[in-house]
């Protein structure tokens, strides 16, 4: 699969050792399903029980129709050789690294996933790398870091561990806090042809916030969030879907710039905006993400 045939709306995160956290997420509409061995999965005395959770749920194919990836311990904390050797896996498409700071964390990575699918005969790429970018030495190496691996198919945003790494205070109301590096991040994601993931609205209860941070992550760019309660799915993938309005445009985008073309016009106008390469490229993104939205529908 090209990056552009993953659906990243929602990515919701689940601790890999709750079993009716699990099997809720199972039932539930994100686009993807990030099981947790990492900050969720306390004390580490659990880390062992969320991989053999894991391993089984995904062997009984608990997840079927959601693309699956595991978010991963970070290098210093000594869990994540296990964590890859055990769970590098059939059903599993791929692994967050939490506090990815340099491009050397994920060169490491991407070896260690190489040597596991030459010694266990999986096509060599199988497994995808998702950074999550938290701290501000992560902010200053992203674009590096956007380039370290051609299994990277997403950069994500971690807000509330940016804000703490640069001892900063978070304010919700204006985002002052976090609104250069979540900018940045969607930018380096997009100049790498990589999905960009927006940071987790942490007030799961408040709904009318949760919209407010939406709507800022798409007028930045981003294409989906991480999701920390199934309640946030709902708004995320409505949030994160084009509008009726959007898709019927983008059609009369296509059509009007295809009559000018065969009617060597060269000049298309809709709603008093001339119709030019940026407004097709545009509509043609929009209707490939329908198309997207379409097929996952249809395969659950």
């Amino acid at each position: 699969m090209s990056k552009k045939d993953y659906l990243m709306r929602s990515l919701m995160f689940v601790p890999g050792h709750n079993e009716k956290f699990i099997l809720n997420a199972a039932c539930s509409d994100a686009d993807v399903i990030l099981l947790d061995v990492e900050d969720s999965v306390m004390p580490a005395t659990n880390k062992q029980l969320a991989r053999d959770n894991i391993k089984r749920h995904i062997e009984e194919k608990t997840f079927s129709g959601s693309d699956v990836f595991v978010r991963i311990n970070e290098f210093s904390s000594g869990h994540l050789l296990q964590d890859i050797m055990q769970l590098s896996i059939e059903g599993i498409t791929g692994f967050l690294l939490s506090k990815a700071n340099s491009v050397e964390d994920i060169v490491l990575l991407d070896k260690l996933l190489a040597l596991i699918e030459i010694e266990r005969g999986i096509p060599l790429g199988e497994f995808k790398i998702i950074p999550i970018l938290e701290t501000a030495e992560s902010i200053i190496n992203s674009n590096e870091i956007a380039q370290a691996s051609k299994r990277i198919i997403a950069i994500g945003f971690g807000s509330e561990d940016y804000v703490s790494d640069l001892d900063g205070l978070r304010d919700f109301d204006t985002n002052t806090s976090i609104f250069a590096p979540r900018a940045w991040v969607a930018m380096v994601a997009r100049a790498n042809n990589l999905i960009p993931i927006d940071a987790a609205y942490i007030k799961v209860h408040d709904l009318e916030g949760l919209q407010k941070h939406i709507n800022v992550g798409r007028t930045l760019g981003y294409a989906g969030m991480w999701v920390l309660n199934p309640k946030q799915n709902k708004f995320v993938n409505e949030s994160y879907a084009p509008s009726e309005e959007e898709v019927s445009e983008a059609y009369e985008i296509l059509r009007l710039y295809d009559e000018a073309i065969k009617l060597n016009k060269g000049i298309a106008i809709i709603n008093g905006k001339f119709i030019g390469p940026p407004l097709v490229v545009k509509a043609k993104h929009i209707l490939d993400k329908v198309k997207l939205i379409e097929s996952k529908i249809n395969s659950k």
